[in-house]
């Protein structure tokens, strides 16, 4: 090894400033912390065997004096810094570690259970109104309502629909209970004497007086809207004199809209013999925002933690909705319930092949 004479070792200091230089080991951090980590540990290890070959050295050579103190110190200084850079980072990667845990656990047992679905209004053989009664899974933390994304499912149709809120009832209506924005059928015959009102609220502007009529001269639908986006003419084959000559009108979906606003689309399809006049059933409107609308929910049971809104331990829910579409015997349906954080509950079922009373059970 080589020496000065009268001085200590310098084989180890040229071995520490090439090798180990905590310089290049910080910059080697901020690049990143797995090399980081790796290079530490080589630091660590080259520090003990120079501390190793420096003390044994001393001990066969009696080295004394200002200058081999003050590589101890050195050492010593270099040694804590490393050991406080060490713990720092094993701090902050356990408190990474230990977040993403937190946040895996509530991905996965953040969950509800369908207890039971029904329906009512079934004895024209159809069902539209549907109660579902919920609770929380076993281990699962609350979950908010208003950051809950339902789902209704059918082979033709779907709806998504968001929780109404805190003063919601379990009531048909478009502005305080449950409804769905489904498409309308216009199953009166629709003259150019009276207006039809729709159902829906093509215009979304909360008033639900838009409406339609032949128009003047028999040869177009005049669209009223009750915000300020004005009347819009949809041209028709001309019906003035569909009573002697019976007119039949096969036109496929096409737009409603004027230069900036899209309100839904329109489909008429069969024959009208009334002057002046489309018989029932030849209309149908599909509002632009169809499928979206609100479902409401009634506590049946609360727990000891309970908060409106939420779905806590011990609470027992009824949401209430609306179908897309009539629902008929033997359909196949699909319910999801999706929370913001959490695993979404999926209920699947297949309705009777005769239905016929008020209210129908339909799962489990």
């Amino acid at each position: 090894m080589a020496k000065v004479a009268g001085s200590i070792p310098v084989g180890p200091i040229i071995f520490l400033s090439k090798h180990f230089c905590f310089s290049q080991f910080l910059l080697q951090f901020q690049k990143s912390q797995n090399l980081y980590i790796t290079n530490l540990i080589d630091f660590l290890s080259g520090f003990v065997i120079i501390h190793l070959i420096i003390w044994v050295d001393f001990m066969k050579k009696g080295e004394m004096g200002v200058g081999t103190l003050i590589i101890f110190i050195a050492m010593l200084l270099v040694a804590a810094v490393a050991a406080g850079v060490l713990i720092q980072t094993a701090g902050s990667l356990q408190e990474k570690g230990l977040a993403t845990g937190q946040q895996a656990v509530g991905q996965i047992s953040t969950n509800a259970e369908t207890i039971e679905v029904s329906a009512t209004d079934g004895q024209d053989g159809s069902v539209n109104y549907f109660n579902q009664l919920m609770k929380l899974a076993p281990g699962s933390a609350e979950i908010k309502l208003s950051q809950v994304v339902f789902t209704f499912n059918t082979k033709d149709k779907t709806s998504t629909l968001k929780y109404r809120g805190t003063s919601g009832t379990c009531k048909k209506d478009n502005s305080t209970g449950y409804y769905t924005i489904k498409e309308e059928v216009l199953t009166s015959p629709l003259t150019n004497s009276t207006w039809y009102t729709f159902s829906e609220d093509l215009d979304h502007d909360g008033i639900y007086t838009d409406s339609v009529i032949v128009g003047a001269g028999n040869g177009h639908l005049q669209f009223n809207f009750s915000s300020n986006t004005g009347s819009y003419n949809y041209t028709i084959p001309n019906i003035g004199s569909a009573g002697d000559t019976p007119v039949t009108i096969n036109q496929g979906v096409e737009r409603i809209s004027t230069t900036n606003v899209t309100f839904g689309k329109i489909k008429i399809n069969g024959t009208t013999s009334t002057n002046g006049t489309m018989d029932a059933n030849m209309i149908t409107v599909y509002p632009y925002k169809e499928g979206e609308g609100y479902f409401t929910v009634v506590y049946l049971q609360t727990g000891t933690n309970f908060v409106e809104g939420n779905l806590q331990r011990g609470d027992v829910i009824k949401m209430c909705y609306e179908a897309p579409q009539d629902i008929g015997e033997d359909t196949n349906i699909r319910l999801n319930f999706i929370p913001k954080i959490g695993t979404s509950t999926l209920t699947e079922f297949v309705t009777p092949d005769v239905i016929s009373t008020e209210r129908t059970y339909l799962y489990p």
